[in-house]
């Protein structure tokens, strides 16, 4: 039979043992969290997105037409990129006044349709029946839809001659605030939009 001493000691000796572990794993976890946060620190930072004063994200698409169409085709002139969809009401809403845009560009700046989430087919019929005149491309695998953070057209970013997104919309556009966007860019925008929605 155990004495009341040893018992004693067996308990001593549970209770240190117990701390001993309890302190290895806060040690392994404090040491495993350093070791990962100091992994996260070495890696790229991620794509931050577009915003305002932030040059816009590279882009590499094909026009209709079979042409390549990058942010560097457009530089030197500011850029109004509207991203749309043939089967999207608000970006139908809109196009007038996107097309009314580009009528009224005079080498002043450039107007660029990105669709997405469509087919070349429907985009093809909907190029003809809304009579868009202005570059309109592909994004088929929605690679520049996800660069821009768009979750759904429409969408609109007013970038300057030097790269810079000087504004952006996302969802339908108005003709008031087309109007303030594009004295951000334009070098002298005079009357750019009519008052009609």
């Amino acid at each position: 039979m155990k004495s009341r001493s040893d018992h004693r000691k067996e308990s001593h000796c549970a209770t240190i043992a117990l701390r001993a572990f309890a302190l290895t794993f806060v040690w392994f976890a404090v040491g495993t969290a350093d070791f990962a946060g100091a992994q996260l620190m070495h890696q790229a930072a991620p794509n931050p997105g577009p915003a305002v004063g932030r040059t816009a994200i590279a882009f590499n698409v094909q026009t209709l037409d079979g042409k390549s169409a990058t942010l560097d085709t457009f530089h030197g002139k500011p850029l109004v990129v509207n991203f749309f969809a043939s089967w999207c009401d608000p970006c139908r809403d809109e196009m007038p006044l996107i097309i009314e845009l580009a009528a009224k560009a005079q080498g002043n700046y450039q107007v660029l349709g990105i669709a997405v989430e469509d087919t070349r087919a429907a985009i093809i019929e909907y190029v003809k029946e809304a009579k868009i005149t202005f570059p309109v491309a592909l994004d088929l695998n929605s690679t520049v839809k996800r660069s821009y953070r768009i979750f759904g057209p429409p969408a609109t970013f007013f970038i300057d001659s030097q790269g810079i997104i000087r504004d952006l919309v996302l969802g339908p556009i108005t003709p008031e605030r087309a109007r303030q966007a594009m004295v951000k860019i334009a070098p002298a925008p005079g009357k750019i939009v009519s008052d009609k929605p």
